[in-house]
């Protein structure tokens, strides 16, 4: 059933409509397929263009009573806002997280205010840029909505990434030198901790359609300063870098932009990834030892090439959830070193306290601390 078709032609603008659209697809394949065991969420709600973009794209589907009923969509009572203050701004993050608040309370919603004083143990005050980094920030947000969806026994937390947010991503890991799992950006759907998701309903729409969609339905939204400051890497990217890629496109001819092209690169290598992982998950299914725990024949790697043998690696690191913080390209090659031609027994370390042991014919990735407690 196509939800479009319970809005009305004369209310409903074209964003809206794209918004909707996007939140419903999305609930349909990444949620009803899963079959997903709660319907509770968390929802990440900033105040600014994008988040509440996705709530009142929520709100809107929330009111699709037949669609809604359908397909399982959570109930507003389901929902729970969340919002982080990181405190960077001074007086202006507190206004937000009241208004956030406020606008919460106005709609009959659960919400959660997190700060950093509160999250941190930190002093009060305004952080110094020079200070603090963003993937310092970034993260502080990610614990407060890990802790707060398992509080509120959520499976998933709802954030409002969007098409250009996705096109700074993937030029961001491709001037860092990333894999295809990086150029490939963020997934719609993608797997945070132990039985939590992190969902991104409009990864398909641009900000323009979500800022739109505001203005059609009379909703103001606060406005973050700091987002015109290009002492922080996405926003250097956002307005010197895409840009000035953008003017070389129309010198050299190319009708199209640096957003439409990064976004291709993410598709294309959104494939490949699937193909790297299927590829990897034959290569383990006939490597492993029966009835081991972490021991591997050595003969199938050495049939495959080293980018799949990388991808086997990672996938022993995600399957048995050891600390990838730190796993590197260096790591991953090193362990394919480990693969070749066979002198003497071998051993290394790895992230995540990992030890990699290497015999003639086999070879096993064990927990550091297993082997001291087997001693």
């Amino acid at each position: 059933m196509n939800p479009s078709a319970h809005m009305s032609d004369d209310s409903t603008g074209t964003a809206a409509r794209l918004v909707v659209a996007a939140i419903c697809d999305w609930w349909v394949k990444s949620c009803v397929s899963s079959k997903r065991e709660s319907s509770r969420l968390v929802m990440a709600v900033s105040g600014g263009i994008d988040s509440l973009a996705l709530l009142h794209g929520f709100l809107w589907v929330s009111q699709l009573d037949e669609w809604r009923r359908d397909h399982g969509f959570p109930e507003k009572s389901d929902w729970l806002i969340a919002h982080f203050n990181h405190q960077v701004r001074g007086k202006a993050s507190d206004e937000d997280a009241e208004w956030v608040k406020q606008l919460a309370v106005q709609e009959q919603l659960h919400v959660r205010i997190g700060d950093r004083q509160s999250e941190a143990g930190q002093g009060a005050g305004e952080i110094d840029h020079a200070s603090i980094s963003e993937e310092a920030l970034r993260r502080s947000r990610y614990d407060f909505l890990r802790r707060v969806a398992g509080e509120h026994q959520a499976k998933c937390i709802v954030l409002a990434h969007h098409a250009d947010d996705q096109a700074e991503t993937v030029l961001h890991h491709l001037l860092r030198g990333s894999s295809f799992s990086g150029l490939a950006g963020m997934r719609r759907s993608q797997p945070f901790k132990p039985s939590l998701t992190l969902e991104r309903p409009l990864l398909s729409l641009n900000k323009s359609t979500l800022r739109q969609f505001l203005v059609e339905i009379g909703q103001d939204w606060r406005e973050d300063g700091t987002n015109n400051e290009t002492v922080w890497t996405r926003n250097a990217l956002r307005q010197l870098v895409l840009p000035a890629l953008d003017d070389a496109l129309i010198k050299m001819g190319i009708q199209r932009t640096s957003a439409q092209s990064l976004l291709q690169l993410a598709k294309h290598s959104q494939e490949v990834e699937t193909l790297l992982q299927n590829l990897a998950d034959e290569l383990l299914k006939e490597s492993v030892l029966e009835g081991s725990l972490g021991k591997f024949q050595v003969a199938p790697w050495g049939k495959r090439q080293p980018i799949i043998q990388r991808e086997a690696f990672k996938q022993i690191w995600i399957r048995n959830q050891w600390p990838r913080k730190g796993l590197a390209a260096r790591h991953l090659e090193r362990l394919c070193e480990f693969l070749g031609e066979y002198k003497q027994p071998l051993s290394g370390d790895f992230p995540g306290g990992i030890r990699m042991t290497r015999r003639r014919d086999w070879f096993s990735l064990t927990p550091i601390h297993w082997e001291e407690t087997a001693r």
